[in-house]
């Protein structure tokens, strides 16, 4: 794989502080002509150790304590992506010409990408003049507005907006990151070039040679976050990975300059004022009050005793209940060998316990550590009695406790269950995937595609639908690639090879009058029938709707709009299919997917894609090959032990979430979440273990297909034909020059064809016509009318001929719909006969032929020049 990072890149730039200088924090990035703007702000205000007594205080401690070793509490961190339309020099769509007050999807994602990035290296702040910050109630809100970006498909004008915001906003979060990440932008070129921070989205544009995405962010030696598309093998992918994290060794070089820099000049700051107020420059600030950070220091010590005696002495406890909770039966159990990666079958090792009893038991276990807590106290005496003054001081202390306690007993006993004896709570071992079960088709013939997916407890319902291009999303996002889709057709495209044609006809009629009129269309230049070029539309599209009671709760509200988890898991699995879809030149339909989530326990966008897939089988869509998805989680960072096909549970006490979707052979798309820093070597295992995953998955889901739709869908290939209530399609391609001959004045030809046939006609500026309808026979007319409409009358080609007007000197002949063509009367009888006929040549042609006779000709010249043609009946030999 070769590289091309253009020799005009643009440099990376941060100013600090220099615009929104009110908040904590305030970064200003620039990379070329793309600028981001990213500010910090904070909810909490501090609070002095002074006006608190010792029990608020060893209270705080405490809480922050267990907060910070529970693994269910969540980063107070909450970010917003926002694209300027004045960044592109657009005026917005709104109906007030104003930035939507709503974020879109892509700012969505960006915004979802941006914390992923951050979340897993975020800590305290450090306290600051011996004052106390309520960590439990602070929140962090990051604001990243993108406030230039240039269009340039080779990046030289400027950086990709998303990721130039992560950098900036690892520049913003200063001292509350372990240490700085940055950000880089791939796109991988089907010559093996790299094209790096491209501010364009090429959205797996083969056309213009692009095969892959990747938006990746790590720290200097680790990952962190990442995100992919395209259409590659795990070999290449490997390959983009590595090269993406030596790319972004120079941007965390520049960061940390940065930060260098503005602490020099914060030090000179602070020596500047404590001369100004005659104070000893050796004394600190936090040392003003006499002796606050000592006695803090050591009320801090006492929490971590209490919690870390508190925590042991549980664990002793309930450490067999635990392990088995994750199924250990024997704790002298020897550590297993792993196995190769297959599906869970039930017939042979029985049923899997679900996801309720599996809670139930974590809440027994919950409960049995409140319940010894109350009989808790510290070993040291006067621990003791300082504990026993704190829970009469606040009683929530142990429910506070018993919670954290019970977070991290079940989280290392996971971790414990699945390195030591290759357990999980279900009753796996880390290399078997739940039972598979698939239903194809799972709705009636009147959906055109269906499957109802089921893995384990995850369980989705999948439908395709097929409609007309102008069926299609509008592309009204100024930041969204308008780029041609795979394998449609370029404006360059030749043409020469095709029939062209022209229409005569009156343009200023009203009405269209003809022998395929069912009745009369009015002319109206609102509807023409055109739905634009290629470009303005996104033919193919997922739509992922996660309901409440898929988890068992009860949805409040109208659930008008879709969270942020919905938007970002739906689109992931949008990006896994669409490298597998056929082209618009194979397959011109609008293909709408959805995925409804019936029940949830574990990684739904993966059973998505397995779901989506199967209902385009279903449907009979042409897609290059069968894909999967499946997610890999780590439940020790120390032995990279990987577990195949996570459950909720492991989830949230694992490491990772790596959701991993793609075909047998290449991968299509995936998303990496961490809560800590990985190596790149857990990635590229990961990528070899979820290979072997899809595989297994895809094995089954055939068998499984094979089985319900009654060999219909036979080794994961599609409907030989679409089904009864599929629309049929038909393709005429012609000069885009002859367009407006096809729509007729204000639209009236097209539409009153559609009115005739019961078709749907799609015009582009590509020069294609569309026909759609749910008639195969019907559609064949339509486009029989469409051939005459924009096609040449041809010299040697034989036509059906409609005599309209008889002359002396020979008959017009209507060839094709306004088409007309002259048969001389030479053509028609000898010299003789014409001389010798009591009536002239009128009266020879008119004994020959009667106005509306239909017959056989042969053109036999045309002359472009002067627009006549010539022809002979067929009947007579040369």
């Amino acid at each position: 794989m070769s590289t091309a990072v253009y020799s005009k890149k643009p440099k990376l730039e941060f100013s600090v502080g220099r615009i929104a200088n009110l908040t904590e924090s305030s970064v200003v990035a620039s990379s070329g002509q793309t600028v981001a703007l990213v500010t910090m702000a904070t909810s909490s205000p501090e609070m002095n150790m002074m006006n608190h007594d010792y029990n608020v205080v060893l209270k705080h401690f405490l809480k922050t304590k267990c907060q910070k070793e529970s693994s269910s509490a969540m980063v107070p961190l909450m970010v917003e992506y926002r694209q300027r339309h004045h960044a592109v020099g657009k005026i917005p769509t709104s109906a007030t010409r104003s930035d939507n007050r709503r974020m879109t999807n892509a700012e969505v994602l960006a915004s979802r990408a941006i914390d992923r990035a951050l979340r897993p290296l975020l800590q305290s702040p450090t306290n600051r003049n011996g004052s106390l910050l309520e960590s439990q109630d602070e929140a962090v809100h990051l604001t990243c507005s993108i406030q230039a970006c240039p269009i340039s498909e080779d990046g030289s004008a400027g950086g990709h907006p998303v990721a130039l915001a992560l950098n900036a906003a690892s520049v913003a979060l200063k001292d509350r990151l372990q240490e700085p990440v940055a950000a880089v932008y791939l796109c991988l070129m089907q010559d093996g070039t790299v094209v790096e921070d491209s501010p364009r989205s090429f959205a797996m544009d083969i056309n213009n040679g692009v095969i892959g995405e990747l938006l990746y962010a790590g720290t200097r030696e680790n990952v962190v976050m990442m995100e992919f598309s395209g259409y590659l093998d795990e070999a290449r992918l490997v390959e983009l990975i590595s090269k993406a994290h030596e790319l972004i060794q120079a941007r965390i070089q520049t960061q940390q300059s940065t930060l260098s820099r503005l602490t020099s000049v914060t030090d000179e700051s602070d020596e500047a004022l404590r001369l100004a107020l005659g104070l000893d420059s050796s004394v600190s600030a936090t040392t003003e009050v006499v002796g606050t950070p000592k006695r803090m220091k050591e009320i801090m010590e006492i929490a971590d005793v209490i919690y870390d005696e508190a925590f042991h002495y549980c664990k002793t406890q309930v450490g067999d209940a635990a392990l088995r909770l994750f199924g250990v039966t024997s704790t002298n159990e020897r550590q297993q060998s792993h196995t190769a990666v297959s599906v869970h079958s039930e017939k042979k090792s029985g049923v899997l316990p679900g996801k309720a009893l599996r809670g139930r038991r974590e809440h027994l276990i919950h409960e049995e550590i409140r319940r010894l807590l109350q009989g808790f106290l510290p070993t040291d005496v006067q621990l003791a009695s300082v504990y026993q003054s704190l829970q009469e001081y606040d009683c929530s202390i142990t429910n506070s406790l018993a919670e954290a306690i019970g977070s991290k007993i079940l989280k290392e006993s996971m971790q414990e269950a699945a390195v030591k004896y290759k357990c999980r709570a279900d009753g796996r071992s880390t290399r078997i995937i739940r039972p598979i079960e698939a239903e194809v088709p799972a709705l009636p013939e009147v959906v055109h595609g269906s499957a109802l997916f089921t893995r384990g407890e995850t369980q989705v319902l999948c439908t395709t639908t097929l409609g007309p291009p102008k069926d299609g999303i509008l592309i009204s996002d100024p930041y969204e690639s308008s780029s041609l889709a795979v394998g449609q057709v370029p404006d360059d495209a030749p043409f020469n090879d095709l029939p062209v044609g022209s229409l005569r006809y009156l343009r200023n009629q009203e009405y269209l009058e003809s022998d395929m009129n069912s009745r009369k269309v009015r002319a109206s230049r609102e509807q023409t029938g055109d739905s634009g070029t290629l470009r303005d539309r996104r033919r193919a599209f997922l739509q992922y709707d996660f309901p409440g009671y898929s988890k068992g709760e009860v949805k409040t509200g109208p659930g008008t709009s879709a969270s942020r988890r919905e938007i970002g898991h739906g689109a992931l699995a949008e990006k896994s299919i669409l490298p597998i879809l056929p082209p618009p030149g194979e397959f011109p339909y609008t293909i709408r997917m959805t995925s409804e989530v019936t029940s949830s326990n574990g990684s739904s966008s993966m059973a998505s894609v397995c779901g989506a897939t199967l209902s385009l089988l279903d449907a009979g869509v042409p897609i290059k090959a069968p894909a999967a998805g499946v997610s890999i989680g780590l439940a020790n960072n120390g032995s990279n032990e990987l577990l195949v096909d996570l459950t909720g549970t492991e989830d949230h006490y694992g490491l990772m979430d790596f959701k991993i979707a793609g075909t047998e052979e290449n991968v299509t798309a995936f998303q990496l979440d961490v809560k800590q820093p990985l190596p790149l070597s857990v990635v590229t295992e990961a990528l070899e273990l979820a290979r072997q995953g899809r595989i297994e998955i895809l094995k089954e889901m055939n068998v499984q297909s094979e089985k319900t739709s009654d060999g219909a869908v036979s080794g994961l290939r599609p409907r030989s034909e679409l089904k009864p209530t599929a629309p049929r399609v038909e393709i005429v391609r012609f000069d885009p020059v002859r367009k407006k001959d096809l729509l007729g004045p204000g639209g009236v030809v097209i539409r009153q064809m559609e009115d005739r046939f019961n078709v749907s006609l799609d015009l582009t500026q590509e020069g294609q016509c569309l026909l759609f309808g749910d008639d195969r026979i019907m559609v064949k007319k339509a486009k029989a009318a469409v051939m005459d409409l924009v096609s040449d009358v041809e010299v040697g080609v034989t036509y059906e001929g409609t005599v309209i007007e008889l002359r002396d000197f020979g008959a017009i002949i209507e060839l094709l719909r306004n088409k007309e063509g002259l048969c001389h009367v030479s053509e028609l009888a000898t010299k003789e006969e014409i001389r010798n006929h009591p009536s002239g040549s009128l009266g020879l042609v008119n004994q020959l032929l009667q106005v509306g006779q239909k017959f056989d000709v042969v053109c036999t010249a045309v002359d472009v020049i002067q627009g006549t043609i010539r022809v002979r009946p067929a009947s007579k030999k040369k």
